[in-house]
């Protein structure tokens, strides 16, 4: 084997290792949040530990997908995971709750600048077609992260010596050794830029997709729909849309350029990736919770029980990438990809209680191959649609769009669920005091318990039903796409 082409291994096994722990962020603090709030205090404030990475996550991820086409993939994809090597050190060493946030805020900026420049730094070193192939191995690190999180985190908090505290500080020599893997890639310096940086766009474009997230998390919880701070933040994320649209038009060098829209490749590819987003987080979040509030499973049970759903995602990713790279076709995959993601949410829409763990699994097992058929393609198509000068920003849209539907996902969903048990539960009982643990459900008394369940059940059969018209409109806008063979040459 050539010295280039182990240095080619090394480079890409540095951007599967950085893609890892960025998407590990999200998913083993959860498990780690009962222990934390017990040794930190700061109840009221739990649910930010979760959402402070993902929301900086997702308003980053144009950003540095722009950085990349100014400056280039490997200096921005090693800054990105400076930040994140930062923000896990301060989450890691936090003594308290607001400190953790902080922490997990700086290392959701670093956690989106890994999940759009992984793509971006590929899709300079190799020719399109044979991208697939990586971009699938790509998915395969995002699939075993999602299950590897709550595995991983119950272990960390449970062995003596070591606790919550090495969810955030565990990860830091991955990402150091990443970065120096990353470091050896050759480093292709962008063209010139046309104007100074859009730091007026890309601020515009950060509050409004913070404020769409924040509406969707507070509206039908802690201020009713109809209330005048819902109201007041509704408008004022329309006024930041319109906003940040007007200048992008205007911007010389605008973050997300308006003129790649008006390829359909790269419209589609992120309105698609949007809603498949949304169902596919919606899984990944409520499924798990389901199992231990619902079925009364421990945390790490519940992991293991989500691999029909990971695993699934994984062999489809690897597959899809595999033919791509073999053939140079790819729809195949996306429409094939959204029709099984419609299927897996029409499944799992009348889910309860005592549903057949047989059926559940065959559902979640639909739904995760519908997604690793999906997601990592949508990110191939987004490059290949734009020219190479815009690359870093085409896949990062479209990263931003899964990441930004995942969000609103997440907490849309969330706000279903609530406020089914809002109206399920004994009048008087805050629902977020409810949940917990599978002990403390079952120590709640009989009655209360019983209306737990079957309100969170009725709630998350709701939220599956809403998604099977977001995966069918996936499906339509993915038949709309106009297949181009990909090209082998370099």
């Amino acid at each position: 084997m050539t010295d280039q082409a182990l240095s080619m291994r090394a480079v890409l096994s540095g951007a599967l290792a950085a893609l890892f722990v960025g998407s590990l962020t999200n998913t083993i603090v959860g498990i780690a949040l009962p222990t934390i709030a017990g040794e930190l205090g700061g109840q009221d404030q739990v649910p930010w530990v979760a959402s402070a990475a993902l929301l900086t996550m997702t308003v980053a991820t144009p950003l540095w997908g722009k950085a990349a086409d100014r400056k280039g993939p490997r200096p921005s994809l090693i800054a990105a995971l400076g930040v994140f090597v930062a923000g896990s050190l301060v989450a890691g060493c936090a003594l308290s709750m607001s400190a953790l946030i902080v922490g997990r805020a700086v290392q959701g900026v670093g956690a989106g600048g890994v999940l759009a420049l992984t793509n971006a730094l590929v899709a300079g070193l190799v020719p399109a077609r044979r991208r697939g192939l990586y971009t699938a191995w790509f998915g395969v690190a995002f699939g075993t992260a999602s299950v590897a999180g709550p595995l991983v985190g119950g272990l960390l908090v449970g062995l003596p010596g070591l606790g919550w505290r090495w969810c955030f500080l565990g990860v830091v020599p991955v990402a150091l050794a990443a970065a120096l893997l990353v470091r050896l890639a050759p480093h292709r310096a962008p063209e010139a830029p046309r104007g100074g940086v859009d730091i007026l766009g890309g601020a515009l474009l950060a509050a409004c997709a913070s404020g769409l997230v924040l509406l969707l998390s507070v509206g039908g919880r802690a201020w009713s729909w109809s209330s005048w701070p819902t109201v007041a933040l509704g408008g004022a994320v329309l006024v930041l849309a319109a906003a940040c649209v007007r200048r992008e038009h205007r911007a010389a060098d605008p973050i997300l350029p308006p003129r790649l829209f008006a390829r359909p490749g790269l419209r589609v590819a992120c309105a698609t990736s949007f809603l498949v987003g949304a169902v596919m987080f919606g899984g990944v979040i409520y499924l798990p919770q389901y199992l231990q509030v619902v079925r009364g499973r421990g945390a790490t049970e519940a992991g293991l029980l989500m691999l029909p759903q990971v695993g699934t995602m994984i062999v489809a990713s690897t597959l899809s990438g595999y033919l791509i790279s073999r053939t140079g076709r790819w729809k195949v995959f996306p429409v094939v990809g959204c029709a099984l993601v419609t299927a897996g949410a029409v499944l799992l829409s009348p889910i309860a209680p005592d549903t057949s763990p047989w059926w559940l699994a065959a559902a979640m097992a639909v739904l995760g191959a519908g997604t690793g058929l999906t997601q990592q393609v949508l990110v191939l198509v987004a490059q290949t649609s734009v020219r190479t000068g815009d690359v870093g920003v085409a896949g990062a849209a479209a990263t931003f769009s899964r990441t930004l539907g995942g969000a609103v996902g997440v907490a849309a969903f969330g706000a279903m669920i609530s406020a089914r048990l809002r109206s399920g539960t004994p009048s008087g009982q805050e629902p977020g005091r409810l949940l917990g643990t599978p002990e403390h459900v079952a120590e709640l008394p009989a009655q209360v318990a019983d209306s737990v369940r079957a309100s969170y059940t009725a709630g998350l059969a709701s939220v599956f039903l809403v998604a099977v018209p977001l995966a069918a409109a996936a499906l339509a806008a993915v038949l709309l796409l106009r297949e181009t063979r990909l090209d082998a040459r370099p």
